[in-house]
Order: C-alpha cells, then structure tokens, then sequence
C-alpha cells in the first residue's frame, strides 16, 4: 500500500495529525454539547406550529389593497374568527321535519358554545329562495398562532352536535358543515400529521440508506444527526417568527423534509469518503481527518450556494416567500452543521463496527467507480451527440405537460377529496347563489358611506350589498357576487368594484378572501418574474466562481432550467389526471422552483467540480467519464433520499403540501438519474475543453496526470468531489 499523499508533506502530515488528535479528544464533548444543546431548544422547536400563520393573508405583500382591510379587521391583540356555516338541503323542498331538525340542530349548537374553546353562539338560520335549504352559521375565534387546532376542535364537535337531529329527519336531508372554519379544518396540518409525516420521512430514508450501506446499524447515525439538524432549525425557524417574519404553514411542513433530505445528503457524501479513508488509514480519527479536509470544502460550497439561493427570497413582495428565504437558510445551515460535527463524533465513537458486517479494513482494496454509472458513462461518451439530443427531446415532451397546468386560488382546492367542507360550499352555491360562500369587505369612510353602498349596488356581477358593523372607524359592506367569487369572473368583479369605488367613493377599501386571492395572484406573478431571473444569476455566478469556469457553468444552468420546466409538466399532469386536483395555487410554482433549482445546485456541484479536478488531471473526455463514475452512484442515492422525503409530504391533508412534495420528489429523480448524469456530462463531452473556458484545464492535466502517475499509485479519492482542483 502505497503512502497517503500527506505523508509525503512533513507540515501538511503534522496538520493532519493534529486534527486527528482533536477530534479524537472531541467525539465525546461535542456529543455532549449537541445532547444539551438539543434539551435546551426542544421546547422552543415544538411550539413551532403555534407560530405559525396559515392564512391566505400570509401570502400578501404589504403594499397589496386588501392588505389594509386585513389590518383594520385584525386590529393589534385582535383574534383571529372564521365562521362555521351548518346547511341542510332537500330537492324538492324542506319538510316540516326537516326544519325541525334544523331547530333542534341549532339548539345543539348554541349548547355548545361557551363548552367549546373559541366557539360562539349560532346566528338565526336563513332560508334559501326556492324554499330547498336552511342554514346558520357560528363563529370560532382563537388566538392567530391557534387558529387550526382551534377550528378542528369547533368543527368537530359541531359536526357530532347536528348529526344527530339530522338522521332523526330521515333520509333525503343533506347536512354539512363548511365555511372558512370548516376548510381550515380538513386542510390545515395538525401537529399529529406533522408527525406522522416525521415518521414516514424516516422510514423511507431507513430503507434507503439500509440498502445503500447494507448494515443494519449506520443508518441510525446519519438518521440522528438529522434529528438533531430538525430541532435546531425548528427552534431557529420559531425564534424568526418571533421577530416578526412570516412563517407560513407550507413553509413550516416543508423545513422537515428539506433539512432531513439534505442532511441525508451531506451524510452519504462524508461516510462514503471515511469508508474510503478507513483502507488508508489504521485510526479512525485519521481516516475522519482526511475524510473532513476532503469532503468539507464540498460541503460548504454546496449548502453556501443553497443558502445564498434562499436569502434571494428576501426580495419577495409575498410575506410567505419573503419568510421562507431565512427559514430555508437557517434549515440547510443546521443541516450542514450537524453532519459535519454530530455525526462525525458518532461515527467516532461507534468506530468501524458501525459498518457491520461490510467493515472497511486497513489496507483493503476496494472499488472507487460505479459499474453501473460507468457504462452509462462509456455509451454517452460514445454517441454523446444523439444521447443529449435524446434528453433534450425526452424532456421537451415532459414540458409539453403544462399544457394541463390550472391556476385555482379557491380555498376549496386546498382541500383533498370532497369531505364536509367541499360539500356544503356546493351546497350554499347551489341554493343561495355563487357569491355567497366567499363574500368581498366594503371599507369605507363615514362621509362615504352612502355613495360607497350605491356605487357597489351599480357594479356589474354584484348581486347583493348588506350593511356591517363599523371597522376601525370605516364603514363596512358585504358584497356578495353573482358570479364564482375565484378565478377570471371573480377577480374581474374585484378589478370593476374597486374601479368603481375610486370614482364615486374615494378612500373606500375591498378585501375579503376573494380580493385577497386576487392581490395574491398578481404578487406572485411579479415575484416570479422577479425571483427566477435572481435565483438563476446568483447560482450560476457562485457556480462560475467555484468552477472558474463561464462555459460549463450556463450549460448547468440552461440544463436547470429545462430540468425545472420538465418536472413541472409531469407534475401538472399527475395532479390533474393522477391525483385528481383542481389546480394550483398562483405562489406554489415559485415554491416548486426554489426547491428544485436549489437542491439540484447540490448534484451540480457534486459532480461539475469532480469533473473540473479530474479533467484537469487527465484531460477533459476522459475525467467527464471517471467524475461521472465516481459521483453517479452517491447522486443517485442522494437524489432518491430527497425524492423520498419530499414525497412523504403528499400524504398530508393540504393540497398546496402535496403538490410541492409531488413535484420536487419528481423534479430530484428526473435531475438525479437524466439530466445530471446524462445530459450534462453529453454536453460537456460534445463542447470539450471549451468548457472550462477561460481556463484551459486539459494540457495543464496531462503533465499533472503523469507526476500523480510516477511519484503515487494510490487511486484518487472516490464518490464525491474532494479538492476544487488547481
């Protein structure tokens, strides 16, 4: 066996044998320092969920129209109040037993309130016009952060109360319950399906890195260390809601799965390179030491340009999004965090027995490439032409699935198959007219009043204005449309009142949940614009700087984008024929983006600077071919871990969680196992040396190939990119 390449350096041997020693003196005070690091911010990472804000008003940009409604409606110390709506419907009319279920069911309700938290007395029930339903509503009022457990509770104990005088009716007579309390109920993400999505996430990453390891106890070591990453990033993520950010409740769901993906992630780049070490080195802490000086530089490069990526979201005019960007930095710097000091010391700790009963042995030879990703790599480099050609088609045709893209901001759509909710809203339409589920919010001055009330009255779509009570010193309106309140009528209607408003009332206000729809639709249009073209330009400079490279680096982006564009396609198609959704929300493209585009940075980097060093030791063909045989494998795994975690998300309650889980699960195995490993390596064989222009790798390589070959046999460092290169 050959010397390690830092016995051959006296200063750089001496540095290396002391960071051995410290981490050796380390493993036990750094595991110590992370278990009571952990007991102190556990508290603070539960209640989490307690600061998060679910709301629609999340997603508003502080400058939007409704915006101002809102704040005049939920005045400082103000709770929070969503309505529960009780229907009862029979065709043909209601019978006299059937209005005294109704009765009866009102009764049960308003016993109800002051036993149940945050419920309030029921108002009179209102007879629809062809004499075929009743209905009656109640309000539920909680503190902001307590608004879902809240509305569960009330709806569930709303729904127990009116279903027995409703059987006593007999058959025939339809009841639901539905309104804003009810949606938030069926859709909202209760603190037991966050858990539940914890313990899938687990047990498909188990799996996977069982079968990767095939050792029935390392494992749990990259498994602890995410755990771990979660609490710090929870307990991080909630003292940011303190200081006011917004944490909302797609970005709270999805801080889990991100920090175990990519902690997952960092944990299979560092075990496969201190397996490696482990025939290189008799002590554990030196082949730690040499695993560390390689794969951190990787590391830090990797979770640097996502994090940069994140604090981009910071330019967002949304709430949500804005809150997003620090939520995901802080998420992927606990992740870094842990795997690069937790898991270390366990790994020490528990020493080679962990990799039982494949154990790495000092002086043991073992295979660095992956055969598989290899002769990929050989039958792209033979016909590199029509292979990239072929990719290039494969996923123009994916893309051509956005075709089956709708944009569908109706609360309604948030909501998974048809339980009470969606039920009762078809109900209300159906008997009481379109507008009535999802009226709009008239604000307006006291000198206003009149002119504000006869200007809505003459707006086209408007089918009803019913005076409120005062709001923040403003007169208020119900306005209640005659057309869908979501979609095209409805935000026209929104466009015409408010333009109506502004020249017979000035001053006066519109919100209400469909003018909030509308503000947030033509925000996210804007962040969109604004936002990718960011992303893109910061990630590609970052990745030029790493590669100190122009050519290659576009060709990574442009691939990016149309791995995005490819992903998202399939991903409408399946929603809509697959899983059988209505559509989208108008911010969750953004969302999907973020996390692809930043999470394929990782794969991106992984194997571009494998790639670079390789191609600057032996020539550019032929280390496009070792790099894709050295990383393909750890990407692959890496990308099926992501895709796993983030699949677990669809199977929570909320529509808009499932549909960015679906589509980032499918966008990280499309990028993982095409256009990663497949389509950027067919590029760069096609372009040549000219990729890592201006630089010019090739000639430099060859004589340093020839030193490396003469003076060390040793193989090069295996499954992830070490060193930057020269």
């Amino acid at each position: 066996m050959s010397r390690s390449p830092d016995s051959r350096l006296p200063g750089r041997a001496a540095s290396a044998s002391r960071f051995a020693s410290t981490l050796r003196r380390l493993r036990w005070p750094v595991l110590i320092a992370w278990v009571l690091v952990l007991v102190v911010l556990y508290p603070l990472a539960r209640g989490l969920s307690d600061a998060t804000n679910g709301t629609a008003v999340a997603n508003l940009p502080a400058s939007a129209p409704s915006t101002r409604v809102v704040q005049l409606e939920q005045a400082p110390g103000q709770p929070d109040v969503d309505a529960a709506a009780v229907v009862f419907a029979r065709r043909g009319g209601l019978t006299a037993a059937d209005l005294t279920a109704v009765a009866a069911a009102r009764g049960a309700v308003a016993g109800l309130s002051g036993h149940v938290h945050g419920l309030g007395a029921p108002g009179r029930a209102q007879r629809s016009a062809d004499g075929q339903a009743d209905e009656f509503t109640a309000d539920v009022t909680a503190p902001g952060s307590g608004q879902t457990s809240t509305d569960t509770a009330a709806v569930q104990a709303i729904r127990q109360a009116v279903n027995g005088p409703a059987s006593q009716a007999g058959d025939g007579l339809r009841v639901a319950v539905t309104g804003s309390a009810a949606v938030n109920a069926d859709s909202g993400v209760s603190g037991s399906a966050q858990n539940a999505l914890l313990l899938t996430a687990l047990a498909i990453i188990m799996v996977i890195l069982i079968a990767v390891y095939r050792s029935p106890l390392l494992w749990l070591l990259p498994l602890l260390g995410a755990l771990g990453a979660i609490v710090v990033a929870e307990a991080a993520a909630h003292g940011l809601a303190g200081t006011g950010l917004t944490v909302s409740t797609l970005s709270s769901s999805i801080l889990r799965v991100l920090v175990l993906g990519a902690a997952t992630d960092y944990a299979l780049l560092l075990i496969h390179r201190y397996r490696e070490e482990l025939r290189s080195h008799a002590a554990t802490e030196d082949a730690m030491a040499a695993a560390l000086r390689a794969t951190l530089p990787t590391l830090l490069a990797s979770a640097g340009t996502v994090t940069c990526a994140m604090i981009c979201l910071l330019a967002a005019q949304s709430a949500a999004l804005h809150g997003l960007g620090p939520v995901g930095a802080v998420s992927i710097a606990a992740a870094l965090l842990a795997q690069v000091s937790l898991l270390p010391a366990l790994l020490l700790i528990a020493g080679r027995a962990v990799f039982w009963p494949r154990i790495p042995r000092y002086l043991q030879q073992g295979r660095e490439e992956s055969r598989l990703w290899s002769g990929i790599g050989a039958r792209v480099a033979s016909r590199p032409v029509p292979v990239a050609l072929a990719a290039v088609v494969l996923l123009g045709a994916a893309v051509a699935g956005l075709a089956a893209l709708h944009i569908d901001n109706d609360p309604l759509a948030e909501v998974k198959g048809h339980p009470g909710s969606v039920t009762g809203a078809q109900l209300l339409t159906e008997h009481y007219g379109a507008g009535v589920s999802a009226p709009l919010a008239v604000l307006a001055p006291p000198n206003e009043a009149g002119a504000a009330a006869a200007a809505a009255r003459a707006t086209a779509d408007v089918a009803a204005v019913v005076p409120g009570s005062p709001v923040g010193g403003y007169a208020s309106y119900s306005v209640i449309l005659s057309v869908p309140p979501y979609g095209a009528s409805g935000s026209a209607a929104v466009v015409s009142l408010r333009s109506q408003l502004g020249r017979d009332a000035p001053g006066s206000l519109v919100g209400g949940d469909p003018a909030v729809q509308y503000d947030i639709t033509r925000s996210a249009d804007r962040d969109t614009l604004r936002l990718i073209s960011l992303f893109l330009v910061v990630i590609g400079v970052i990745i030029a700087l790493l590669l100190r490279a122009v050519v290659a680096p576009l060709v990574l982006i442009a691939a990016t984008a149309l791995s995005f564009a490819a992903a998202f396609g399939l991903s409408s198609v399946l929603w809509r024929y697959g899983f059988g959704y209505s559509g989208i929300e108008s911010q969750l493209p953004m969302y999907i983006f973020i996390f692809l585009v930043a999470l394929g940075v990782d794969y991106s980097i992984f194997m571009s600077a494998r790639i670079r060093e390789e191609a600057g030791q032996i020539g550019t063909r032929p280390g496009i071919l070792r790099g894709l045989g050295v990383t393909g494998g750890v990407i692959t795994a890496a990308g099926i871990v992501m895709a796993g975690t983030f699949a677990a998300l669809a199977r929570l309650p909320d529509v808009s969680v499932a549909e960015v889980g679906s589509a980032v699960a499918l966008g990280v195995l499309l990028d993982t196992l095409l256009v990663r490993t497949v389509l950027v390596p067919a590029s760069l064989l096609i372009i040549g040396e000219h990729a890592w222009w201006p630089a010019r790798l090739a000639g430099r390589g060859r004589g340093q190939d020839r030193h490396r070959s003469a003076h060390d046999s040793r193989p090069a460092p295996a499954a992830e990119p070490g060193r930057w290169g020269r």
